[in-house]
């Protein structure tokens, strides 16, 4: 009876192990011997790649929801200071809401290039530690299904990730770059809107500076006037009125400030020494206003507005003039060895000149391929480091053994700064030359798959550890 009873028992707690996992992840047991370990089948068969395929299906399923919601906080919050700016840009530029959407939406390719790497690694943070806080990466295993063959499905869906932002980068990003660029050019361009204020000299107007001390907002009635007007001489013709009325005419072309009982004070032309002084019941300036935005479109290209491609193709350009420029040096350095010989001695330094001069322009393009060459690879490293994100945030979330949205955005925010102040000073010593735009790009890429991968092997070596000690624990007790 007492060893039917502890069969019994184990085979009740097997199965109560068996019942912790989710109905497509249940454990089978032999009705003949329920004290036996679960009967694992074996990884080819194909019942147990069925299961397989619907384990994988529902590690992606878990990523989903985490990856949308990591992806809008964070682009959310990167787009706050352009939100700024743009509330600065309608109140001070007076721009129209067309415009300033126009401006917010092509912000946003520049600010995803960054946030879908990192909310990869939020959704993978928050999905494993979801899974095994709920006991569910142990179901897993004891069905068979290794803890690395967990992260296949989800490193395959971050590759086709990596890849569209690979195009997006080449595509879309450079287009989107040079269009706001254009744009913010122009609205800087633009003259700002009227601001009129008492007490205060009022620089909008070009050529004119209005001041008043009050000033009536219902009416349009200003009393205290004073307008300085620039004259080509540098000396500025003062006009001063008891009031004056504002209105626009010509279309609202035009600021017309029409002026009552004041004087004219100006510098005589002909006398710079003597000035005139002119007294008037009214007297009308017409300022000429223009805030339109006028769009130009601007054919020049910085480097994060082209694609790998166009940034290869000036490459090219800059080392075949560096082989120009270095045959050019060659001969004046065979110039230089003659003249030094010759009786001539004013030669050689203005040949050390023309020397210095070709060194620094060969120095200057070198330069330029160093920082075309970081962009593009930065065009490539920094989608493909969802890869290294997946690899290092699935075993941390198992690890840590939680699964919420606090500790999946608190520990992407700690690798993302991290991997980004890697990537700066990467950016930085290879623009100065100090190491190769590959290395400096791809390095932080490499070390964190690495670290990822070393983390992944030892949670799953300490799983099976634990298994078969378990395994061997039942035996020595059984015995």
């Amino acid at each position: 009876m007492r060893i039917l009873a502890d069969r019994t028992r184990a085979g009740k707690q097997n199965r109560d192990l068996a019942s912790c996992a989710p109905r497509h992840l249940r454990v089978y047991f032999d009705s003949d011997r329920p004290d036996r370990i679960p009967i694992v089948p074996n990884h080819q068969s194909p019942g147990n790649r069925m299961r397989y395929s619907i384990v994988s299906w529902y590690v992606l399923r878990e990523h989903l929801v985490p990856f949308v919601l990591g992806l809008l906080v964070l682009t959310f919050i990167l787009l706050m200071n352009r939100i700024f700016t743009l509330i600065d840009l309608i109140v001070g530029k007076g721009l129209a809401p067309l415009v300033v959407l126009q401006v917010f939406v092509l912000s946003l390719p520049f600010i995803l290039a960054l946030t879908v790497p990192m909310a990869v690694l939020v959704a993978s943070l928050m999905a494993f530690g979801r899974l095994a806080q709920d006991s569910e990466i142990v179901a897993m295993k004891a069905s068979g299904i290794a803890f690395w063959r967990l992260t296949i499905p989800v490193l395959t869906a971050a590759t086709f990730l990596a890849l569209f932002m690979v195009y997006f980068n080449n595509h879309i990003l450079p287009e989107s770059n040079h269009q706001v660029k254009n744009l913010m050019i122009d609205i800087s361009q633009k003259r700002p809107s009227v601001k009129l204020r008492e007490m205060i000299f009022i620089p909008d107007f070009e050529g004119y500076k209005v001041f008043f001390t009050r000033m009536n907002a219902r009416t349009s009635r200003i009393f205290g006037v004073t307008v300085y007007q620039e004259q080509k001489n540098g000396k500025p013709r003062v006009i001063s009125a008891r009031e004056g009325q504002l209105r626009f005419s010509g279309g609202g072309s035009l600021f017309t400030i029409d002026l009552f009982d004041g004087e004219i004070s100006d510098v005589d032309k002909e006398d710079p020494t003597r000035s005139r002084l002119l007294t008037f019941d009214r007297h009308t300036i017409n300022i000429p206003i223009d805030t339109e935005l006028v769009r130009q479109e601007r054919e020049f290209r910085s480097d994060r507005e082209l694609s790998a491609r166009a940034m290869m193709t000036r490459v090219e350009n800059l080392r075949t003039e560096i082989d120009k420029e270095s045959e050019k040096l060659s001969d004046l350095q065979a110039v230089a060895l003659s003249d030094s010989l010759g009786p001539n001695q004013d030669a050689p330094a203005k040949i050390d000149l023309q020397i210095d001069q070709t060194n620094r322009r060969i120095e200057r393009r070198r330069a330029e391929i160093s920082r075309y060459l970081v962009e593009i690879h930065k065009k490539y490293s920094i989608p493909f480091a969802s890869l290294a994100f997946v690899l290092v945030g699935a075993p941390v979330a198992v690890l840590a053994r939680k699964g919420g949205t606090g500790m999946g955005f608190g520990l992407s925010t700690c690798f993302f700064i991290v991997y980004y102040v890697a990537l700066v000073g990467g950016e930085e010593v290879a623009d100065r030359r100090i190491v190769s735009p590959l290395i400096a790009m791809w390095a932080p890429n490499v070390l964190l798959a690495l670290a990822g991968a070393v983390m992944i092997a030892h949670v799953s070596l300490e799983a099976d550890w634990r298994f078969w000690r378990h395994l061997g624990r039942q035996s020595n007790r059984r015995a």
